[in-house]
């Protein structure tokens, strides 16, 4: 059975979705991963060894932001919510085990990676851009899969798994984990679970951060063998996060909790044109709460106040696989239907008085429909291709309920919008075109093109606080990208170079106008380069280099987007022996200039003009006999003090705030295979 979490896939070239169905990524240690960048056909691959955070994380969103072209934005010490070339919250798509799960909180104190323990997931894809049409509508900005495989049993061993410990001084963060399995040929049974209890940590200077919280989850996997070629799983997976602090924020969670549902059905036809089948049914119901006394002092001129969310999402995939005319296919159909509702109150005495609602009980459904094919037109030539239309619908149950008490009483959610909640449905095409070019043995180009469209969420539609406002009569946000990409692989060295433009239209901005934040559509372009290499300098030391640069313009308003990443390099020296390995990790980062800020006409969630900044950071991994490996080592060992740009904290009125990241942070971590 593999329990090597941490196994990584990052697509990046020509429809590198196929990745979902070329192969299994590879089992490594923990320290590094090897990053594969895969083409149409398993045969195309080849491999970049790069460094993966490997102290250990609180959530998936800071292990993924140590990948080149990806990013996150820090609230706390848990909750990084991911970005990948400059695009975040939908205009990515994350998929947990199958299932789309959207967070309670309408700042995002909860994004959906907060709800992956990293641990619990036998690998992770990232596909940067729109190279797939299979995993939903938009995904302009990438795809993120986290996924778990049907166990694989040793003939002599019906029960095997993995215990961990870890600790990180900086916070005296403590984590447990357990995956145990029993099972055989005919089915199996599985058991995750994850803990975590952490303190505030410190920044740089020593100042204490507002970062604690507590965490558990626990998972429960079933399969079955239907027959000699059908597969029928399911699991239960819940999630219970407490007292979360938010540093510069104007609340914390007291809770945040996540009950997830999946059915899998598997069938291999086993026919020449008709190939495979799977049935995927979720559903994630999550509800989360924010106030400003249970967990702090309540602010003077402040009233106590909270606002209780809810966000259920119900989902369906049907997807076959096929081969016809030389051409491997896959298509289907999917359906998701999001619902969420949200309310303010004032909180005096026990008693909870309406002075506002947040999400006015909106639902987002969306029906999909995919093809997307792959050929091999020549030795040297591959062609891949995809098309797919989502219809939208939208609408908000409570958005003509009156307002009973608070600033804006008498009033409704509508009459705060001052346009009508009805939406009529949207029609959405999008699809990509991609090449691959095989020009000789050691070097590969690659082009790709698509158009994907992206529909306003549920806050950027229909929020209805006074001061933090959606717009109903939103476009949806339409990307065309262009990407070119050249890569070579060679015994020693390996390296890939690529650039990519999008121009949007419609882009969703959001934009502080006088004391009241609102949505609009402008025309925005991003685009940017990637470079990573890695050199095997001998048997036992490897070299990684990572560098990334990236821009986004507001071309309406001539103004730069905010939270653009600045230009960043990250290098790695390992050093691996007989059952171990060290390394040092060095990352820079450049200042960041050209900002949307908040406090400016811009509007943006900018801060400051950030100062660049360098960390190093030390590791070191052993694997002893019986299954055992211990690792250990320092992040930000000269106790760096500084911000990543694109962290913010801004819940509802207070100005945006840049969260510091940890000081110098010793941590170890032992891990039990059985």
């Amino acid at each position: 059975m593999r329990f090597r979490k941490q196994a990584l896939v990052i697509a990046t070239g020509m429809a590198m979705a196929a990745t979902a169905q070329a192969g299994s990524p590879l089992m490594l240690p923990a320290m590094v991963v090897d990053v594969t960048v895969q083409g149409l056909r398993p045969d195309t691959e080849h491999q970049l060894l790069t460094a993966i955070k490997a102290s250990p994380t609180p959530d998936a969103g800071e292990l993924l932001r140590s990948i080149n072209g990806v990013a996150a934005v820090r609230k706390g010490g848990r909750a990084l919510d991911l970005l990948i070339r400059g695009q975040s919250e939908t205009q990515l798509n994350v998929l947990l085990d199958g299932g789309y799960l959207h967070g309670g909180c309408p700042n995002r104190m909860d994004p959906p990676s907060s709800y992956a323990s990293i641990d619990s997931y036998d690998s992770v894809t990232v596909i940067k851009g729109n190279r797939t049409v299979r995993f939903g509508g938009g995904g302009s900005g990438g795809t993120v899969l986290f996924e778990r495989e049907w166990p694989e049993f040793e003939a002599d061993k019906a029960v095997q798994g993995e215990v961990s410990a870890s600790y990180i001084e900086n916070g005296e963060r403590a984590q447990l984990g357990a995956d145990v399995a029993a099972g055989g040929e005919q089915g199996y049974v599985r058991y995750l679970g994850h803990l975590t209890d952490s303190d505030n940590y410190e920044d740089g200077d020593g100042n204490a951060v507002r970062s604690s919280f507590e965490s558990a989850s626990h998972t429960l996997i079933g399969g079955i063998t239907l027959g000699e070629n059908t597969r029928l799983e399911a699991s239960y997976e819940q999630t219970r996060d407490e007292d979360v602090l938010f540093p510069g924020a104007g609340m914390d969670s007291p809770y945040a909790d996540a009950d997830n549902y999946r059915v899998r059905l598997n069938h291999e036809f086993g026919g020449t044109v008709m190939q495979s089948m799977e049935a995927e049914l979720y559903r994630s119901e999550v509800a989360h709460n924010m106030d400003n006394f249970s967990l702090r002092p309540v602010a003077a001129g402040k009233s106590p106040m909270e606002a209780p969310s809810t966000s259920d999402t119900d989902g369906l995939r049907l997807t076959f696989a096929a081969q016809a005319a030389e051409i491997d296919w896959t298509f289907g159909a999917d359906l998701q239907r999001n619902q969420r509702d949200a309310d303010r109150s004032m909180v005096m005495n026990g008693n909870r008085k309406l002075t506002g609602i947040l999400w006015p009980a909106v639902e987002i459904e969306q029906l999909g429909l995919f093809v997307e094919g792959y050929q091999q037109l020549s030795d040297v030539d591959q062609l891949g291709a995809g098309l797919r239309y989502d219809r939208i619908s939208a609408r908000a149950d409570r958005a003509r309920e009156v307002v009973p008490a608070g600033p804006v009483t008498g009033k409704t959610p509508e009459d705060l919008y001052g346009v009508s909640a009805d939406v009529d449905d949207e029609h959405n095409i999008g699809g990509f075109i991609s090449w691959r070019h095989n020009l000789n043995a050691q070097y590969v180009v690659e082009s790709s093109f698509s158009r994907s469209v992206r529909t306003a969420d549920a806050t950027e539609r229909f929020l209805g606080n006074n001061m933090w406002l959606g717009n109903p009569q939103l476009d949806p946000e339409k990307h065309h990208q262009f990407e070119l990409a050249l890569e070579s692989s060679g015994k020693q060295l390996n390296w890939r170079a690529s650039g990519w433009y999008n121009d949007v239209s419609d882009f969703i901005l959001r934009q502080k106008q006088g004391m009241v934040t609102r949505y609009r559509n402008v025309d925005a372009t991003l685009y940017g380069a990637e470079l990573s290499a890695s050199l095997m300098v001998n048997e036992q030391l490897s070299l990684t280099t990572a560098l990334a640069w990236l821009e986004g313009e507001n071309d309406t308003d001539n103004q730069p987007l905010d939270q653009i990443a600045p230009l960043s390099l990250t290098s790695t020296l390992d050093y691996s022996y007989g059952n171990g390995n060290v390394g040092v990790e060095w990352i820079l980062a450049d200042r960041q200039n050209d900002v949307c800020l908040s406090s400016s006409a811009c509007g943006g969630l900018d801060t400051r003009q950030t100062p660049g900044y360098g960390v190093v950071n030390l590791y070191s991994e052993h694997r002893f006999a019986g299954g055992v490996t211990v690792a250990a080592g320092i992040d930000n060992l000269l106790d760096k003090a500084y911000s990543s740009h694109e962290s913010v904290n801004d819940v509802f009125d207070p100005e945006p705030v840049q969260v510091a990241e940890p000081g110098r942070s010793g941590w170890v971590r032992l891990t039990a295979a059985f």
